[in-house]
């Protein structure tokens, strides 16, 4: 039992479950999540903060130039500036099973608690996702 979660869908998922209302257990586990995606989401930023750092441009001191609050990335290295944060933004943040078997559980049994609420846009492609990931649509014995 697994969920592979796109680094690019983390801040939407976190706001979208943010808004659930829950008591008890599922919200005790929905904290668990956003805790662990926030982190993830750290992690990330500060992985994308190294990449302006590593295309910008620089003083004599090393250290970046800056336009206003910009941070000056030069034409020449934008383009591989934006494929490295695509690329990281595609990479998936797995949550295995083990110790998380009962939040993946939980999490499922809230996505099914909220199947039959309308969705708009955003909020209905984040829902979507989010069933897909947690494999609503499947029986815990096929995993």
């Amino acid at each position: 039992m697994k969920v592979e979660i796109k680094n690019e869908m983390i801040p939407l998922i976190t706001e979208f479950v943010a808004g659930f209302p829950l008591v008890r257990k599922h919200s005790r586990y929905r904290r668990e999540l956003i805790k662990m995606l926030s982190e993830q989401h750290n992690k990330v930023e500060d992985q994308r903060i190294e990449m302006v750092k590593e295309y910008c441009e620089k003083d004599d001191g090393g250290k970046p130039l800056m336009k206003g609050d910009t941070v000056i990335i030069p034409d020449a290295n934008m383009q591989k500036y934006l494929e490295d944060v695509a690329e990281l933004m595609k990479e998936v943040y797995v949550i295995e099973g083990g110790n998380n078997r009962e939040l993946i559980r939980t999490m499922r049994t809230i996505l099914l608690k909220f199947e039959n609420q309308e969705y708009e846009g955003k909020e209905s492609a984040t829902y979507d996702y989010l069933c897909e990931q947690f494999k609503i649509d499947e029986n815990e014995e096929d995993e």
